[in-house]
């Protein structure tokens, strides 16, 4: 193949059009293998059928992600009775931040008093 050099717009350089990737017949190939995989599928909100790629799962990234949660009630005791790291929902910090809670709502009442 002969290489035909041309003036690329605007950079004042030269191309050769016989190594431009995008005008390789392996791009087509890959373009339609792209294509090809499985659509998700889902309702969006416009009510549309979704056209993202989807995963193993059937579903594309945003309509088929990770688990919202246990829902059944052995799950949710699981979760009640599971190792928290933080603790921050726990029952100690709970009265710890209603505690707190009503200390400031009493100095709220005694610096209106004062005033």
């Amino acid at each position: 193949m002969v290489a035909v050099h041309r003036q690329a717009a605007g950079t004042g350089g030269t191309t050769k059009s016989g190594q431009n990737p995008m005008r390789a017949a392996v791009w087509m190939s890959n373009l339609a293998l792209a294509h090809a995989c499985p659509r998700c599928g889902a309702r969006t909100r416009s009510g549309s059928v979704c056209k993202g790629q989807a995963m193993a799962n059937g579903r594309c990234r945003m309509h088929g992600g990770a688990s919202t949660g246990p829902r059944t009630a052995e799950g949710l005791q699981r979760i009640v009775q599971a190792r928290t790291i933080h603790g921050a929902y726990s029952a100690e910090a709970r009265a710890l931040r209603r505690m707190l809670r009503s200390l400031d709502e009493e100095q709220r009442r005694l610096l209106g008093l004062v005033k």
